[in-house]
């Protein structure tokens, strides 16, 4: 009975301190000047960059919207000036990744309004249209720059979007 005691013990003590070799493949927290700097992001091509002035003079946050051949990358990130040369410096926050779409659906980032409000922190995922106010919201999230997350936004009452594609 000692034994498998001491056996069991012994199991205990090396399986904690024995590490699983894991990495963190995470993005979070990365910071750059130019997102293709980051190895992970080399495969996707940018499709649109919003800022996010909030209340300020200056943009604090942004929404980068970056798609490879599987997926939409969604980054919302802070921003900050290098003070040697005032380049923006963009640091990960979050992420969404949303699996490419059908072709009559898109992605539009900034074109939607609360209560007929502007809210540039919305993200949505719509039907294409050829009017300019868009029909049928599928998906809708919100960059919370109070949280730093991307946040699924389950009530749409108020919400509508607009065709930022369309031509009068």
């Amino acid at each position: 009975m000692k034994r498998l005691l001491f056996i069991f013990a012994s199991l205990i003590l090396f399986s904690c301190c024995n590490k699983t070799g894991k990495e963190n493949h995470s993005i979070l927290g990365m910071e750059f000047m130019n997102f293709n700097e980051i190895d992970k992001l080399s495969d996707y091509s940018k499709i649109s960059d919003t800022t996010i002035y909030g209340n300020n003079s200056e943009p604090k946050h942004g929404i980068l919207h970056l798609r490879d051949k599987k997926n939409n990358l969604i980054i919302l990130n802070n921003i900050t000036s290098d003070p040697k040369n005032e380049k923006r410096i963009f640091k990960i926050l979050d992420t969404l990744i949303i699996p490419n779409l059908d072709k009559p659906e898109l992605i539009t980032i900034g074109y939607c309004q609360i209560n007929e409000n502007n809210d540039e922190n919305l993200i949505a995922i719509v039907d294409k249209t050829d009017s300019l106010k868009i029909q049928n919201i599928r998906r809708i999230w919100r960059a919370n720059t109070s949280t730093n997350k991307i946040e699924i936004v389950n009530n749409r009452n108020g919400i509508n979007c607009f065709n930022e594609w369309f031509l009068d």
